[in-house]
């Protein structure tokens, strides 16, 4: 009986700490303000954003938040494809 109650407490202390391991990291930030915008000829990834991009600021940031944001695998746009702006007025 000793060995069954030891058994349970010690599976109660690994499914309690496999718990605390399976829960996904908490850093994402909150809800973000976006713009929508179609894209034109000419336009890419880098040119949104540049026109976000404080001035001496790592363009790249805003490349992948812009990536993140519209789950995109590559930086390739199409003629009339609608993406996701992040907006922090």
């Amino acid at each position: 009986m000793r060995r069954f109650a030891v058994f349970l407490a010690v599976s109660a202390l690994a499914l309690t700490g496999v718990g605390l391991m399976a829960r996904p990291a908490s850093s994402a930030p909150g809800p973000q303000e976006v713009v929508t915008r179609t894209v034109r000829p000419g336009d890419n990834v880098w040119s949104y954003a540049a026109s976000i991009t404080p001035r001496g600021e790592d363009v790249t940031k805003n490349v992948d938040r812009i990536m993140e944001i519209n789950n995109m695998s590559s930086p390739n746009l199409r003629v009339g494809d609608r993406i996701l702006i992040p907006s922090d007025e």
